[in-house]
């Protein structure tokens, strides 16, 4: 029906829907560029995004590289590049890294593209300036589904570490060399808690004092390796330790065998890893204290005898004739009989080779 035949009421109608049409054809159009505008605000935040993140991953100190599932590299930030040497972008990585026609066996990436979990490794390479250690982080890249579908790796510079780990481990060689083979009884208690008094540690010269295997010892309480009657002093000695003071004092300790024998002791605070330990260094003494109680015994028996002898002062009268001697008295002895009676002296007689002679030639007078 063409208009000319459509009623009033017909035509109101019809132009009633035309304006619907036209509006909602506005608002189409209105979410259209609304979604248009979204759109490219969507593209440019996301284009920050990705400069944002490849310039983080840029600036990292570490090396990062991306790989497909078939280990062609899609990505290396600038200090991945220092470290293999170049850009190898487009190339597969165990070709630029490692110049092989084939995955490295035991691939640590290999690894993740299968179990999908991080693995690490550390590898060496020998340069003109020394060799070189680092740490291969590779961890795997997913998709919103959870599909794997790249793998990304992180080296790290770990020389400095190393050499600080080969330093550390020859300064502890050297400090245990020295604790294993000092000549006297060094160990490590524990200074407080449940534990206090408890051996940690023990040199060999501590189990050959003692008389124990050093499992033995280190199941042992300093206690344990007092007398009875001492071992109720070791907590107040502990104690001084802990305030700050270093111990030099004489104990007595008991072997094994029941065999009791006196130390020195010098012992200090230490503290490692946040915890208090104490240092005992015990110094077997017996033979000093052997060698001490001989010569007490040696300086009493020179004082009993100084003060049993008798001694001779003063001018002495003799007679230059017959040699007798004159006492106190104004008696005149021999000298034999003056000398037996004012010492402690005996005399026993002979004859001497000169008057041995004289004899010999007054027998040969006639």
């Amino acid at each position: 029906m063409d208009d000319k035949s459509k009623t009033k009421d017909q035509l109101i109608t019809e132009l009633k829907e035309l304006r619907m049409q036209v509006r909602e054809l506005e608002e189409l159009r209105t979410r259209f560029d609304r979604s248009q505008k979204m759109m490219r605000q969507a593209i440019v935040r996301a284009h920050d995004e990705k400069e944002k993140s490849e310039a983080i991953i840029s600036a990292l100190g570490d090396g990062i590289s991306i790989q497909d599932p078939h280990f062609k590299i899609l990505y290396q930030n600038s200090r991945h590049k220092q470290i293999v040497g170049g850009d190898f972008k487009g190339e597969y990585c165990y070709e630029a890294y490692q110049r092989r026609n084939r995955v490295c066996d035991g691939c640590h990436l290999a690894l993740s593209f299968q179990d999908g979990k991080i693995h690490r490794k550390e590898e060496s390479r020998v340069t003109d300036n020394g060799t070189y250690y680092y740490e291969i982080i590779s961890s795997p890249l997913r998709n919103s589904r959870g599909e794997v579908i790249a793998g990304i790796e992180a080296v790290r510079d770990i020389t400095e570490r190393k050499h600080m780990e080969q330093l550390l481990a020859e300064s502890e060689q050297r400090y245990r060399t020295i604790f294993e083979t000092a000549g006297d009884a060094l160990f490590i208690i524990e200074a407080e808690g449940d534990k206090a008094g408890q051996i940690v540690a023990a040199n060999r010269a501590t189990c050959d004092m003692h008389g124990y295997t050093l499992e033995e010892i280190l199941t042992m309480n300093v206690k344990d390796l007092n007398t009875p009657e001492t071992a109720h002093e070791a907590n107040a000695l502990m104690r001084r330790i802990i305030a700050g003071e270093t111990l030099q004092t004489v104990r007595l300790h008991c072997k094994k065998d029941g065999t009791v024998f006196p130390v020195e002791v010098t012992a200090v605070l230490m503290k490692t890893m946040g915890n208090n330990y104490i240092l005992s260094v015990d110094r077997d003494i017996t033979v000093r204290e052997n060698a001490e109680q001989e010569k007490e015994m040696l300086i009493s028996h020179l004082k009993a005898a100084l003060d049993g002898i008798k001694q001779l002062r003063g001018m002495l009268p003799i007679c230059s004739w017959c040699k007798k001697v004159r006492d106190d008295q104004g008696y005149w002895k021999q000298v034999e009989q003056y000398v037996e009676e004012n010492t402690d002296a005996t005399f026993t007689h002979g004859i001497c080779p000169d008057c041995m002679v004289n004899v010999k030639k007054e027998d040969d007078l006639p």
